[in-house]
């Protein structure tokens, strides 16, 4: 249970899948997830996102480097699984909106739906981004353990595009062509 100003007291689940993520439902934040605002999404989003770190600490088993909330997740409520594609949005980092389901999103909410009971081993899902309806599938493969706590090893695929290249180039008699350490 989290006090989200301008939302009041809203039950979100926190799962890691790559990352730290807050899943909550749209439509406890007054929002239908398919036509709401992005501007809209984003500030009740980031909402929860202040309040989880206001008023919780994440803590990870094996490394305090990835100890924190990265963001968080708006789903239309659909958990239970079903063969149609459930839709959410992914606000993370500096209000960023992912333009598809999130791979690491998806991991968490896959996982998170595992541990509910509400998805079996190698039952496949899809996800659909609000933003640009492209499509993830994933599934929880095998059962896992991370620190003390059970885990779930998660496949995912969707498509993805070149959207660009680069080339580097490294002179011979650059003095630091072989890097350099600060400390």
């Amino acid at each position: 249970m989290v006090d989200v100003p301008g939302h009041g007291k809203v039950v979100v689940d926190i799962a890691y899948g790559g990352a730290f993520y807050a899943f909550v439902s749209a439509e406890k934040l007054g929002l239908d997830i398919c036509s709401a605002k992005t501007r809209d999404v984003v500030d009740a989003a980031s909402a929860v996102t202040e309040a989880v770190k206001a008023q919780f600490k994440i803590n990870h088993p094996d490394s305090e480097d990835l100890a924190f909330l990265y963001g968080t997740i708006l789903t239309d409520g659909k958990d239970a699984y079903t063969k149609e594609p459930t839709t959410n949005i992914c606000v993370f980092a500096d209000e960023q909106v992912d333009r598809s389901p999130t791979g690491s999103g998806v991991t968490a909410r896959i996982a998170l739906q595992y541990h509910k009971g509400l998805l079996e081993l190698n039952q496949t899902r899809a996800f659909k981004s609000s933003t640009t309806a492209s499509v993830f599938t994933g599934k929880a493969v095998r059962e896992a353990k991370c620190g003390d706590f059970k885990a779930v090893i998660v496949e995912v695929s969707g498509q993805a595009h070149y959207t660009g290249t680069a080339s580097l180039t490294v002179e011979d008699d650059d003095p630091l062509k072989d890097g350099f350490l600060l400390k």
